[in-house]
């Protein structure tokens, strides 16, 4: 219900400069080339599939998401390639998926997740020999403030910087349902905070057949940017 009422405003947090910044970041990492098959776990109303359009048109996506709202905007983007777009829980899809993906990312979704471990293992099964996960990801002590205070200093002329400012109102329930959203998370898994932190996301993504694992800021400061790589088997 949370989510489906986020979608409502949630385009308003994904047009802010940082995150546009961060969407560019994750695209890079993610080294993409014609033919590739990727999986976004947690597409949201599209953002992520709108950017691979426009830079990688040649690629295959498969993007997932529970919240019917969100996925009913993403649909509604103008594409000349739509991506798959699959409605459900990214665990259950992947318990049905029989295909492997050469990338699998995700946005803003890692620390949502139910059971991170069983999902980061699912998603590595997934995974191809040789391909790459790259996973945008929220930090503790997160300041949302930050990152609108971040867009308000991008804006070029004043009239930019007074439309900026006029969707102050709506950013600001975006972020009480933001904060809604995190306290659910926290109300079941208030001990466990390895999906806020470095050194715990590095701990999460320490399997077999995973690394190496790079960890860097995103998001204005705000968040984590984690790349992993799975291991191509040697041929004996």
């Amino acid at each position: 219900m949370l989510w489906n009422l986020y979608a409502a405003c949630f385009d308003l947090v994904a047009g802010l400069a940082p995150y546009q910044d961060m969407l560019d970041e994750v695209v890079a990492a993610l080294d993409l080339r014609p033919g590739m098959r990727v999986l976004d776990a947690g597409c949201g109303t599209g953002a992520l599939e709108a950017r691979l359009a426009e830079r990688h048109p040649g690629v295959e996506v498969v993007a997932v998401d529970a919240s019917p709202a969100m996925l009913a905007r993403a649909r509604r983007r103008t594409w000349s390639a739509s991506p798959r777009f699959v409605d459900g829980d990214i665990d259950g899809f992947l318990a049905k998926e029989k295909g492997q993906f050469d990338r699998v990312v995700s946005v803003s979704v890692i620390w949502a997740l139910a059971d991170p471990h069983r999902t980061i293992e699912h998603m590595t099964d997934h995974l191809a020999e040789g391909g790459r996960m790259v996973h945008a990801t929220p930090r503790w002590r997160f300041r949302f403030d930050l990152l609108v205070v971040r867009h308000l200093q991008r804006a070029r002329g004043v009239r930019a910087f007074l439309r900026a400012l006029g969707l102050l109102p709506a950013l600001a329930v975006a972020g009480l349902l933001n904060l809604a959203l995190v306290l659910r998370v926290l109300s079941t898994a208030w001990r466990d905070r390895r999906r806020w932190q470095a050194e715990g996301l590095a701990r999460l993504f320490s399997r077999p057949g995973l690394g190496p694992i790079a960890i860097r800021p995103t998001y204005a400061g705000q968040g984590f940017l984690v790349t992993c790589d799975k291991k191509a088997t040697p041929l004996v």
